[in-house]
């Protein structure tokens, strides 16, 4: 049988409450798009035997696939194995293997196993054990026989993964993922196209033909804090050929976008300017005021940012800029901290200071406070400095504190890629 639809039904209260974040639900999805599943509804239900009956119920009869993640621990509360069965009409049985396998990993910890860890060993009766590699609680799958007027034979398959992201993951990817791809229709074929320095709404405007005139690929827009993205997918069916008809909606887009587009795949900014940083073997240093150093913080997040990053300076006090990198009393006392001439003399000062080839300078105000009528909230200053000179851009941003100094930082990111292209 072909799956042509699922529902993911994440299960525990703490979920409910806002205790733990949910990001289960959000990797079964890409993996279901990857597969070519379609997925159109997603819901948590807290620890309780008639309302998870009743969704698991519900969700059986418009979905083809179930996937319930949580529950599956040793405690009285974690009741999804066995509220799952019972709907289906299947009875636990305990299962040796299984058992084994809990024991082995108290052995492993040298540590006692608990005696109602047993209970994660029973399991439903004719069910494919799913190994869980990375904890206790194995999973499960089978069948559910739910008929309908039009298909009395129709079966409803059921997936029980544990709660633990790492260990719902790679049951996942190890036990489950293979077997529903034999399942699947199709697949599914993704592309991201990453956009910096245009808004979701102007971007969507360019090619609204395209987005109308959709059908395989189709084209989703996504927007986040400071930049936008598109994802165009294509579904090849099995058996058919594989056509590329994603690199053409691209070529479209680069004509349309030109140097908006800032990456096509999955990199982040910060990683385009650093692989690009490498490449041309250039090193970088920052001089950060009001994002006091949170473009270096995010900078060396990525592994191997030594290679190519050697420094920053905070300089938050205005006397701290002058005695660090060197910015003149004269600009700071007639056109203040927050300027294009502070922000050049920062990253000039920084260079020198720190000998790199490049140097990023940040001045602005963040707020709620310190804005006047000729500089309002959100208004910031970068400089960028190399041995062909410095530039200064003005940017005027929106938001809140924290909003406004996430993206100054994509903008210092931007810079360096602008500079390096």
């Amino acid at each position: 049988m072909s799956i042509r639809s699922a529902e993911i039904i994440c299960v525990g209260t703490e979920l409910l409450m806002g205790s733990t974040l949910n990001t289960n639900c959000r990797f079964l999805a890409q993996e279901l798009v990857d597969l070519g599943i379609p997925s159109y509804h997603q819901v948590v239900v807290g620890d309780n035997h008639d309302r998870l009956a009743e969704q698991i119920r519900e969700s059986a009869a418009r979905a083809d696939l179930l996937i319930l993640t949580g529950g599956l621990g040793p405690t009285t509360d974690d009741i999804t194995m066995s509220v799952a069965a019972e709907v289906a009409g299947r009875e636990l049985v305990f299962d040796q293997d299984s058992f084994d396998a809990i024991t082995e990993y108290f052995r492993r910890l040298f540590r006692n196993m608990p005696k109602n860890n047993r209970k994660q060993a029973m399991l439903p009766e004719g069910a494919t054990i799913l190994k869980n590699n990375n904890g206790t609680a194995p999973g499960a799958m089978f069948e559910y026989a739910c008929p309908t007027e039009e298909d009395p034979d129709r079966v409803v398959y059921f997936v029980l993964l544990p709660g633990p992201p790492s260990e719902m993951s790679l049951m996942f990817k190890e036990e489950v993922r293979p077997i529903l791809e034999k399942m699947s229709d199709a697949k599914l074929e993704s592309k991201y196209v990453h956009l910096f320095g245009i808004g979701e709404s102007d971007a969507a405007e360019r090619i609204s033909d395209l987005i109308d005139a959709q059908t395989n690929p189709t084209i989703a827009p996504y927007a986040s804090e400071g930049e936008c993205m598109f994802r165009i997918t294509q579904r090849i069916e099995k058996g058919e050929e594989e056509k590329d008809l994603i690199t053409p909606i691209i070529d479209i887009m680069k004509e349309r976008f030109g140097q908006c587009i800032y990456e096509i795949g999955d990199r982040p900014l910060k990683k385009v300017a650093f692989d690009m940083l490498l490449e041309k073997k250039k090193t970088v240093c920052f001089a950060e005021s009001c994002t006091a150093g949170m473009v270096s913080s995010s900078f060396v997040d990525i592994p191997g940012a030594s290679q190519v990053f050697m420094g920053s300076v905070v300089t938050y006090g205005n006397q701290v800029k002058t005695n660090l990198l060197g910015v003149s009393d004269d600009v700071l006392e007639n056109l203040g901290a927050v300027s294009r001439e502070c922000a050049q003399e920062m990253a000039e000062g920084a260079r020198k200071l720190l000998g790199t080839d490049i140097a990023v300078s940040i001045t602005g105000i963040a707020g709620p406070t310190g804005e006047s009528a000729a500089k309002p909230v959100g208004l910031v200053y970068l400089a960028i400095t190399d041995e062909n000179g410095t530039e200064v851009k003005e940017v005027h941003l929106s938001g809140n504190r924290s909003r406004v100094r996430h993206v100054a930082v994509l903008h210092a990111f931007n810079l360096i890629r602008m500079r390096l292209s």
